[in-house]
């Protein structure tokens, strides 16, 4: 995958706040994607390793339609960035890109653990990581950042939207029965109803689609190895 270099990455706080006003303008929620069956969409997540200050990013592609695994990669790399809530984006997409690029197939879908639009300042990992490959992206999240719901039914596929200021900035989704939901928001070059179709189409019984469950999978059994 190529990736689009649209910032410096050695910034300071008042620096990446800047960067992220300015690419919140170049977000769109519309989505190109037609026939969701036929395309190939990546998940991704990074994990830390405790004892010292290095990281691991994972990316496994697969066929939505039959969730056949076409490939992975990974890639690892020291922690330069501080932890800011708000600036997750700053910290993890270096390593991120560094995974995504070693992939040969060009994926339709970016998934990540992370946030959307459902963010301070509407542009989290999954927006940010969509605008650097130029590629529609999910963030399909264990935890709200921002944002107001109601209790979700106890179906799977139920969900009430994540709401800021009566906007809708996600989707509280329930993905398996008698377990906790996800948080669900665009990132970029999708809308909300297509991101939530992605996301149940890709989960196989578990409460994270395997998207980004098997990147998760990846990256804690190279931390271990």
């Amino acid at each position: 995958m190529k990736y689009l270099n649209l910032h410096p990455w050695n910034v300071d706080y008042k620096e990446a706040v800047e960067i992220q006003k300015k690419l919140r303008e170049k977000v769109t929620l519309q989505s190109t994607l037609k026939d969701l069956d036929s395309i190939l969409v990546a998940g991704a997540d990074v994990s830390y390793d405790k004892e010292n200050d290095r990281f691991i990013a994972g990316v496994v592609v697969f066929v939505l339609r039959t969730m056949e695994k076409i490939e992975e990669s990974t890639a690892s790399g020291r922690v330069v960035f501080p932890y800011i809530p708000g600036l997750l984006s700053f910290r993890e997409s270096p390593i991120l890109i560094r995974a995504f690029i070693r992939i040969k197939s060009v994926p339709n879908i970016l998934m990540l653990d992370a946030q959307g639009i459902a963010h301070p300042r509407g542009i989290g990992l999954a927006s940010h990581i969509g605008l650097l490959f130029d590629t529609p992206s999910i963030g399909c999240a264990k935890t709200r950042l921002i944002g107001e719901h109601d209790e979700v039914d106890n179906e799977v596929g139920d969900s009430k939207p994540l709401l800021v200021k009566e906007r809708q900035v996600g989707a509280v989704l329930r993905t398996k029965k008698n377990v906790k939901p996800v948080f669900v928001s665009p990132g970029h070059k999708i809308d909300m109803i297509t991101s939530i179709q992605v996301v149940l189409k890709s989960c196989r019984g578990y409460r994270l689609p395997e998207p980004t469950r098997q990147a998760h999978n990846l990256v804690s059994k190279i931390k271990k190895s």
